[in-house]
């Protein structure tokens, strides 16, 4: 918010109003640029000097209205608070800090304990059409043509029609062309090749270490591990940044 105003922060509110009544249990992370340097966020105040405070008090109202807490305190622009983490879950922040950004005010990173949520595809079936055989495919779409407009011609109704065409068409494919089951790929994309073969091995280590009662070599590794993918997810964020 560049150039803070009442009319932004009315959308802010009613966007929150129906993010909240769709989904009343869910945890709500907002940041951003609000530009109202001269809000005390340690007692929700405003400075006496300030500008604009009828609209940094109405930044205030929202917040406390959504029960939204402001997390981030280090300065983003010279010493001025402009941009800002807010949260209805404070327990799931971990910290928040600044690096340098590439505009006149500093990047925020902030470390959260949640995870993303995956909507995962279903395995489907792909057909391998560079090695269908389309002289059988063309005989039997004929065949099926045929019978479409003897079913048309018996006053078979539309649904009926279009059920049978489907399934003979489907059944078709399967008989003639090769196919193969794929799983859809949800992996992050700072999972590297690297990444994964070290998760290998942890899998392996704790599998001996549940046979053994040994933990000491899986613990070990399992902090490597961690620390590898944190690194890796960093520098694909930063590299994203630049």
């Amino acid at each position: 918010m560049p150039h803070r105003n009442k009319v932004q922060l009315e959308e802010l509110e009613k966007s929150l109003e129906k993010i909240t009544e769709e989904n009343k249990n869910s945890n709500i992370i907002l940041a951003g640029d609000f530009n109202c340097p001269d809000i005390m966020w340690n007692n929700l105040s405003i400075k006496k000097d300030a500008q604009d405070p009828e609209v940094q008090k109405q930044l205030i109202n929202i917040t406390t209205q959504f029960g939204l807490t402001q997390f981030h305190e280090e300065p983003t622009r010279e010493s001025n608070l402009l941009d800002l983490v807010f949260t209805t879950n404070p327990s799931l922040m971990k910290t928040s800090t600044n690096i340098p950004g590439i505009s006149d005010h500093a990047i925020i990173i902030t470390d959260t304990d949640i995870k993303p949520f995956y909507s995962k595809s279903n395995p489907r079936k792909v057909y391998t059409w560079a090695r269908a055989n389309w002289d059988e495919v063309n005989k039997d779409i004929d065949s099926l043509t045929t019978q479409i407009r003897n079913n048309i011609q018996n006053n078979q109704n539309v649904n009926e029609v279009w059920l049978t065409f489907k399934k003979h068409l489907f059944a078709s494919l399967d008989k003639i062309i090769p196919s193969k089951i794929v799983k859809s790929n949800n992996r992050l994309p700072w999972i590297t090749h690297k990444i994964k073969k070290m998760l290998k091995k942890k899998q392996n280590l704790y599998n001996q270490a549940k046979k053994t009662k040994y933990w000491t070599n899986y613990q070990l590794y399992q902090k490597s591990c961690k620390r590898e993918i944190r690194k890796a997810e960093h520098n694909y964020i930063n590299r994203r940044n630049e």
